[in-house]
Parts: C-alpha cells; sequence; structure tokens
C-alpha cells in the first residue's frame, strides 16, 4: 500500500509558495487522491504538473497507482484552515453542530474562532429596517463552512 505521510511529503515538494494542500485520500487499490487550492486561483495546468511530479517520484514496479489531482471545488465543505484564509471578506456559508446556518462574510479568522459580519432586514415601528450583526463562532462548533457562490 502507497504511504499518505510520502505522498503528503511529495507535495509539500511540488507547491508552490501560494498553494497548500487541502486532502489525500488513498483506496485499497491505490487510487490516489490529491487536492489542493491556491491562494490565487487554481490553473489546471498546475494539478497536471503536480499530478506528474508524484508520478515521477513513485515507483510503479514496486507498487502500481493511480492518481488524481484536483481542486476542492466550489461546493465543499472546508478541510484545513487555508481555505477560511481563502475565503476572508468572502461570503461563506457556516453550519453549526447545532444545525443553525449564518451566511455572511467572513471578516476574521483567529486560532479557534471565525467572526461572520452578515444583515437582515426586521420591521421596527411598522418600518423595515436593515439590522446588521456579527457572529463570533468557535471552531469546535461548526459542521461545516463552504462558499457562497453568488451569481450578482
Amino acid at each position: 500500500m502507497i504511504d499518505k505521510k510520502e505522498i503528503e511529503n511529495l507535495c509539500k515538494s511540488a507547491l508552490t509558495e501560494t498553494q497548500f494542500l487541502v486532502e489525500i485520500k488513498i483506496s485499497n487499490n491505490n487510487d490516489i487522491f490529491v487536492t489542493i487550492d491556491d491562494f490565487n486561483g487554481l490553473e489546471i495546468e498546475e494539478c497536471r504538473r503536480i499530478s506528474r511530479f508524484i508520478e515521477e517520484n513513485l515507483d510503479r514496479d514496486k507498487e502500481d497507482f493511480s492518481i488524481e489531482v484536483s481542486s476542492p471545488g466550489l461546493t465543499n465543505p472546508f478541510k484545513v484552515p487555508e481555505q477560511y484564509q481563502k475565503s476572508l471578506n468572502k461570503e461563506v456559508e457556516v453550519i453549526l453542530k447545532t444545525g443553525e446556518k449564518i451566511t455572511g462574510t467572513l471578516t476574521t479568522i483567529r486560532d479557534d474562532e471565525i467572526i461572520i459580519s452578515y444583515s437582515y432586514f426586521a420591521k421596527m415601528a411598522n418600518k423595515k429596517q436593515q439590522i446588521s450583526e456579527i457572529s463570533k463562532i468557535k471552531f469546535k462548533d461548526i459542521k461545516s463552512t463552504k462558499s457562497v457562490i453568488s451569481f450578482k
């Protein structure tokens, strides 16, 4: 079986300063799935380059394998802190372990929490008024976070 730590080390050697590793999965059949991202946006050519680098540094004669390198996708939940950093000042959807959903702008990232700002309309004195709020959310309370895709 292919060693996950070996794949991780190869990935780290191949990644540029703005790229980061999101996830590595290896099946029982040695199908290797690597997910990477880039703070500046990930080009398909970069996935291809990293895939080739890993392939060139593994011995097929020792163990056969297949490899797939891709981006995390826009609709998948965040898995690593760098994804939060990449989404700073962008709209995200946070689902808490309680089931509550908060959608707003990710304004702050700290070691143990994030801050989301959002607004909504409420009826006050027979008028609708826009109310702005912030939520401090501890990472331990988050079930999932993902980017919000807007076509405005």
